[in-house]
């Protein structure tokens, strides 16, 4: 299980994720090789690429994102 901390919601493609509202707020990839871009609490970039049907949750903990997902679902 990965995970990391934001202030911000990071950026993808609204064809390529559902989102269903929480809580947690679930993103669901909806097709294989989809990028997400998240900005972490220490301004670093990170990119994943999920595949089809991984899911990234969403929990909002005070001031921060809390962002995480099941590294099987990375590619």
């Amino acid at each position: 299980m990965g995970e990391l901390f934001t202030m911000k919601y990071g950026d993808f493609k609204v064809d390529e994720w559902k989102i269903t509202q929480g809580p947690p707020v679930i993103l669901e990839c909806l097709k294989d090789n989809s990028m997400i871009e998240i900005i972490d609490i220490d301004d670093k970039i990170r990119k994943m690429t999920f595949r089809q049907g991984g899911k990234i949750f969403i929990d909002k903990i005070e001031d921060e994102y809390r962002f995480y997902w099941n590294d099987d679902d990375l590619i």
